[in-house]
C-alpha cells in the first residue's frame, strides 16, 4: 500500500511539472505582454487595472486605463481629482462603485499597502484582488490567486472527470503548484501571469468549465436592469441632464444619495 501511494504522488507531482511547463512556455512565447499595466510595473497600476478588470473584458478595460493613467498617473493627482470627474472618465467601464472606491483609497491613502491583510481592508478590495496586487506589484505569493481564466485552466488539466467543482479543491491544487520549485524560482509575477493567459487562450479555444463550478454566477442581462438604470442617472447628473423618467428612478436617486454619489440641492441632484 505505502508503495502504490509513493508512485501516486511521484505521478501527480511529474504531471504538475509538464502542466507548469506547458504554462510557461505558452507565455513566453504568446503570452499578452503587452497590455499597458505589465509595463513598468507600480502598485498603481496593478491597483487600478485589477479594479478596472473586475467582471470586465480586457478590451473594454484597455482604452479607459489609457485614458485613466494619461489623466491621474499617480495616487496623488487621483486625490485632487473630484468624484464627478472620476464617474466621467469611467462612464462605460459600468459598475461604478469601483470607481469610488479607487477615489475613497485616494483620499484616505497616500500609498498602497503592502501585505495582503491591509489590501483586503480597502474599500472595494477584496481577497483576489488583494492578492493580484501583492503577486503582479510586490512579487509575492500570498493567498491564492483564483479568476476566471486560471479556475479554466485548472479544471482542464486536473479536474475534467468532475462536476459541482467547488473553488476549495482548485485552491488546493493552486496552493501545490505554486509550492513547486519551479513556480517558486520564476516568482508570483511571472507564474501568475503566465497562468492567466493561458486561461485565456483556452476560452480563446471555446474552453470554458464555468458550468462545473460550483462558484459561477451567469451575469444578469444588463438591458433595463437597475445596473443600467445606475449608470444612466449618474450620466444625467454628470452633465447636467434630466434623469431617466423610471419608476425605479427615485428608489435608485435615494440609494445613490445613501451610497455617497449623490446629494439632492433643491430639486435637482448634484455628484456628492
Amino acid at each position: 500500500m505505502k508503495h502504490f501511494q509513493m508512485r501516486q504522488i511521484k505521478i501527480v507531482s511529474n504531471r504538475d511539472i509538464l502542466f507548469i511547463k506547458k504554462v510557461i512556455s505558452y507565455h513566453t512565447i504568446y503570452g499578452r505582454h503587452t497590455l499597458p499595466w505589465r509595463k513598468n510595473i507600480s502598485p498603481y497600476k496593478i491597483l487600478v487595472s485589477e479594479i478596472m478588470l473586475q467582471q470586465t473584458q480586457v478590451s473594454r478595460v484597455l482604452p479607459k486605463f489609457l485614458l485613466w493613467m494619461k489623466k491621474y498617473p499617480s495616487l496623488q493627482s487621483l486625490r485632487r481629482a473630484s468624484l464627478k470627474d472620476i464617474l466621467v472618465l469611467w462612464q462605460g467601464l459600468g459598475y461604478q462603485r469601483r470607481a469610488k472606491a479607487l477615489y475613497t483609497i485616494a483620499q484616505s491613502h497616500v500609498r498602497i499597502p503592502h501585505t495582503f491583510e491591509a489590501l483586503c481592508e480597502l474599500p472595494g478590495i477584496g481577497k483576489y484582488t488583494a492578492s493580484a496586487v501583492c503577486a503582479f506589484a510586490y512579487n509575492t505569493f500570498t493567498y491564492p490567486m483564483l479568476e476566471t481564466n486560471i479556475r479554466t485552466a485548472l479544471i482542464e488539466e486536473f479536474h475534467m472527470e468532475k462536476e459541482k467543482i467547488h473553488d476549495g479543491i482548485l485552491y488546493d491544487t493552486l496552493d501545490r503548484l505554486t509550492k513547486n520549485k519551479h513556480v517558486q524560482k520564476i516568482g508570483a509575477r511571472a507564474w501568475y501571469f503566465a497562468l492567466m493567459d493561458y486561461g485565456a487562450h483556452l476560452k480563446e479555444q471555446h474552453i470554458s468549465h464555468n458550468a462545473k463550478s460550483t462558484h459561477y454566477v451567469k451575469q444578469s442581462p444588463y438591458k433595463g436592469s437597475i445596473r443600467e438604470l445606475r449608470a444612466k442617472i449618474l450620466f444625467a447628473i454628470t452633465h447636467t441632464q434630466e434623469v431617466p423618467k423610471d419608476i425605479r428612478t427615485q428608489k435608485v436617486l435615494e440609494q445613490l444619495i445613501k451610497e455617497g454619489y449623490v446629494i439632492q440641492k433643491r430639486n435637482s441632484y448634484i455628484i456628492s
